[in-house]
């Protein structure tokens, strides 16, 4: 007897150790297992599942490969499952199930019949009128919103904690899917007995020598005011800085300042009146931002998809 052919060689040969070779075992080998089991034959199994035979035969063969043992017994009709095949069938049956349940589940998200899409917004005016329009069309799926500025928004995209935002932004983020949904030029609210309460616009020269109240850091807002306060000479010192745009609106209408909004998230309210400032050539921009490689899942693409309609805002 040769060295390779001792006892303990072969056994270690025949092992299911040794039968085994590295491979993940695939959901359409546990599909052919177990139509082969539950119709009696390889060849009903292929038909049942729209396989060839040998097609089937090779599915057996790769998952026998990954356990390491046979799991049917080719030769005999009457018993098909080997030992090992017993206990393996029930659990393949189990995952087969729960695979089921999963790609079922998968088709619901894919239709939007069901799932979750978190918006975030900077722009309540802009971003509930499409929440709402989207709630309406795909009553099925969930909508958890965000609110914060611009700098806080683009975070929440980039650390995926928003699968899209709704906000203004001077320019596009190349880094981001960026899609324009509407223009926003700069206005300065005041209180409605201010004397340019009866007036669509002032100039930039007209900022110098008044009173603001600023939103915070991160702000676009804030951004367009001071690049306007500083083509008009005005030094940058603002009476006031508050963290959005509702506590701009009431600092104006208690008269502690004069405030900035951007066209579009004004809103109706008979304490102050909104005025354009005209001769301010740089506006921002509403945007709808979210990362490129989210742009195909199917809630973020629908909704897109009505936000850009132009038919919406």
């Amino acid at each position: 007897m040769k060295p390779s052919d001792s006892p303990a060689t072969l056994s270690q040969q025949n092992s299911p150790q040794a039968f085994r070779k590295d491979g993940a075992i695939s959901i359409g080998a546990l599909r052919a297992f177990v139509a082969v089991i539950e119709t009696g034959s390889f060849s009903k199994a292929a038909a049942e599942l729209g396989m060839t035979q040998p097609n089937i035969s090779n599915q057996i063969s790769s998952l026998e490969t990954a356990c390491g043992s046979r799991l049917i017994n080719r030769r005999n009709t009457t018993q098909l499952l080997t030992e090992l095949g017993r206990e393996l069938f029930v659990r393949a049956r189990l995952v087969i199930s729960r695979m089921d349940d999963f790609e079922a589940m998968a088709d619901e998200f894919n239709n939007l019949q069901r799932g979750r899409l978190v918006v975030g917004f900077s722009t309540p005016p802009i971003a509930l009128g499409l929440v709402s329009a989207f709630m309406k069309a795909h009553q099925g799926v969930q909508i958890v919103t965000r609110a914060g500025n611009t700098a806080s928004l683009l975070q929440d995209v980039s650390e995926c904690r928003a699968d899209i935002v709704i906000l203004s932004l001077l320019e596009p983020n190349e880094n981001l899917s960026c899609r324009f949904l509407a223009r926003q030029a700069l206005n300065v609210l005041v209180p409605a007995n201010h004397a340019w309460s009866n007036r669509k616009s002032i100039k930039l020269k007209e900022l110098v020598g008044q009173k603001f109240v600023t939103r915070e850091n991160g702000s676009v807002t804030r951004a367009l005011a001071e690049t306007a306060c500083s083509l008009a000479g005005e030094p940058w010192q603002p009476v006031l800085e508050v963290a959005s745009r509702e506590a701009v609106k009431e600092a104006v209408a208690h008269q502690i300042g004069l405030g900035f909004v951007l066209e579009g998230e004004i809103g109706e309210d008979s304490r102050f009146h909104a005025v354009l400032v005209e001769d301010l050539s740089q506006t921002a921009g509403v945007f709808l931002v979210g990362l490129k490689e989210s742009m195909e899942i199917p809630a973020v693409s629908a909704f897109i998809e009505l936000a850009t309609k132009g038919n919406v805002i």
